[in-house]
């Protein structure tokens, strides 16, 4: 269970994982020896799975968002769940999430181009027992995204 100052640690940490202890610690008013003991119980009972880089996709050449919307045929001999990580297995789709509803599995793929996108889906991604439909929506720009 968490408690508010766990929770606090936490929200300054997934604005700036880089920062160090003693800063965090002077930010929320509580001993150093406090934020570090929690950072790493947080870490042992598995509430942060991992610290991260988000680097700016743009300045690594891949400016391009797309979300891709799949269906999944169970007619094929595999599972949804093995169909999700294949795909997840596919160089530049940093995203994967099987869903309930009119869709099975929602994609979020990156890119130099919109075209190289479109690669991706009809060479790869459709190519993949279990996929059925495919919608692709290209983004226009992103208000917010969390890693």
């Amino acid at each position: 269970m968490l408690d508010s100052n766990d929770r606090k640690i936490l929200t300054v940490l997934r604005r700036d994982a880089s920062k160090p202890v003693t800063k965090i610690a002077r930010e929320l008013d509580l001993p150093r020896s406090t934020v570090q003991h929690r950072i790493e119980k947080l870490r042992e009972t598995g509430v942060i799975r991992k610290t991260v880089v988000v680097p700016d996709y743009e300045k690594i050449g891949l400016p391009v968002t797309a979300i891709i919307l799949v269906t999944f045929l169970p007619t094929h001999k595999t599972s949804q769940h093995d169909v999700a990580k294949t795909i997840a297995d596919i160089e530049k789709i940093v995203e994967v999430h099987v869903v309930a509803g009119s869709w099975d599995i929602i994609v979020k793929a990156r890119g130099e181009s919109l075209k190289e996108i479109g690669e991706l889906v009809v060479d790869k991604l459709r190519q993949i027992p279990g996929v059925g439909q495919t919608v692709t929506c290209g983004c226009f720009f992103t208000l917010k995204e969390e890693p």
